[in-house]
C-alpha cells in the first residue's frame, strides 16, 4: 500500500483534537483507581462540563496528554494502565539519562529502544537502517495489553505513543528531529473521521501495516547533533514540547483568548506586554478580549501557576525547588500564594495527596 499523504487543509478551521470517547478510558482508569474525573479535570483546568458533553463532543490533542500526564503520576504507572507490565513514574527519565552522550539521533534512537525493551521486558522497539533512511520500529504483536489487540483504543494509544516519541526526540534535538522525519506507517485498517490526532504529522502515512514505523532520513539521522542539555532529558521537558508543537499546528484564529494566553504561559512567556506581542494584539485588546471571555490576566497567570505547582510538587520536587522553578523571587511568597489558591500550604498539599495513594 503505497504512503497517503495527510491531508492538512482542515488545520485552519479546527484544532487538533480527540473525541471524548477516546478521553474516557482514562477518566475510568482514574475512577477505578479511586480518583474522580472530576478531579482529573480540575487539576488539568478541563472544565468538568467535558463529564456531561455529547458523545461526539472533544478536546484538543494538547489536553489530552496534560490529562495523561497527570494520571499516570497519580496512579503510579506511565502506561495508565495500557499495559500488564506497569511503568513506574520516572521511566521516561531513566529513558532520556541514558540519551545524554549520543552524538546523533539515530544513535539516540536506538538507547531510547533499549531502554523501552528492557522496562517492557521485551523486544518490541528496534532501529533499522535501510539504504538512505532510518526506521523506528515498534512491533506490537505480542504486547502485553490491558485491551484487546486490534481495538480502536490500542490503535489510539499507538498513535499517541508515536507522537510522544517524535517529542521525545525532538526535545533532545529539536531542528533535526523536526525535519528528519519523513513518513510514518500504521496498524490502524484506514484513517476515518476520528483521527484529526493524525494531523500531527505533516506527511505521508501508510495504513494496515504490520508494524508502526517513524521513518527518518538517514543523512539528518545520523548527523552530529549538540549534546542535550540537562534540562531537555526529563518527562516533563517531553510534554511541554507537546503542548508547545500542538499550539504550533493549531489555528490560534479559531482560539479563545484565555487558550492562546495559557499556551504562551507553557512556552515561558509570562508578562502581559509579551503575550500580547505575540498574540499580535495590543494590551488594551488582550485585556478586553480576556473580560468578554470572563477571566483576566491576573487570574490565568495565578491559575496556570498553580496548576504547575502542583504538578511539580506530585512529581516530587520540594518546595523550594518548585518555588524556584515558577520564577517567585523568595520560597515564602510561595507558601503565602499557595495556600491563597489552595486554603493548605505545600506541605499540607504534599502530605494529603501521599495519605490518598497509600489508601489506593
Amino acid at each position: 500500500m503505497p504512503y497517503v499523504r495527510i491531508d492538512d487543509s482542515d488545520l485552519s478551521a479546527q484544532p487538533i483534537s480527540v473525541p471524548l470517547e477516546r478521553v474516557r478510558p482514562l477518566l475510568d482508569q482514574g475512577a477505578s483507581a479511586g480518583i474522580s474525573p472530576s478531579r482529573l479535570l480540575e487539576e488539568t483546568a478541563i472544565s468538568d462540563s467535558m463529564e456531561r458533553a455529547p458523545e461526539d463532543g472533544a478536546v484538543s490533542l494538547a489536553d489530552y496528554y496534560r490529562i495523561q500526564n497527570l494520571l499516570a503520576i497519580l496512579i503510579g504507572d506511565e502506561t495508565c494502565h495500557l499495559s500488564q507490565r506497569q511503568l513506574i513514574p520516572g521511566s521516561t527519565d531513566f529513558v532520556l539519562r541514558h540519551v545524554g552522550d549520543c552524538t546523533s539521533l539515530q544513535q539516540a534512537m536506538r538507547v531510547i529502544a533499549e531502554s523501552y525493551n528492557m522496562l517492557h521486558g521485551g523486544a518490541y522497539n528496534r532501529v533499522e537502517v535501510s539504504g538512505s533512511f532510518v526506521d523506528y520500529i515498534i512491533d506490537d504483536n505480542e504486547f502485553p495489553y490491558t485491551f484487546e489487540p486490534g481495538s480502536d483504543i490500542v490503535f489510539f494509544s499507538m498513535e499517541s505513543t508515536l507522537i510522544f516519541l517524535h517529542c521525545m526526540l525532538v526535545t533532545i534535538s529539536p531542528q533535526i528531529a523536526t525535519e528528519a522525519v519523513t513518513a510514518l506507517s500504521l496498524k490502524r485498517p484506514k484513517r476515518d473521521d476520528r483521527c484529526s490526532h493524525l494531523s500531527y504529522w505533516q506527511l505521508p502515512v501508510k495504513y494496515n501495516q504490520s508494524v508502526y514505523r517513524m521513518r527518518f532520513d538517514a543523512d539528518l539521522a545520523t548527523r552530529q547533533m549538540p549534546k542535550p542539555a540537562a534540562t531537555q532529558l526529563s518527562a516533563r521537558a517531553v510534554y511541554d514540547t507537546i503542548q508547545m508543537s500542538v499550539a504550533r499546528l493549531e489555528p490560534h484564529h479559531s482560539k479563545a483568548a484565555r487558550d492562546q494566553v495559557e499556551e504562551c504561559f507553557r512556552q515561558g512567556l509570562h508578562e502581559q506586554h509579551e503575550i500580547a506581542r505575540e498574540m499580535r494584539m495590543s494590551v488594551a485588546t488582550l485585556r478586553r478580549r480576556l473580560s468578554e471571555e470572563g477571566t483576566s490576566f491576573r487570574d490565568l497567570r495565578e491559575q496556570v501557576l498553580n496548576r504547575q505547582a502542583k504538578m511539580l510538587l506530585l512529581q516530587g520536587l520540594s518546595v523550594m525547588e518548585v518555588s524556584e522553578q515558577l520564577g517567585f523571587a523568595e520560597f515564602r511568597s510561595f507558601v503565602r500564594a499557595f495556600k491563597n489558591w489552595n486554603g493548605v500550604t505545600p506541605a499540607v498539599f504534599i502530605s494529603n495527596n501521599r495519605d490518598s495513594s497509600a489508601e489506593n
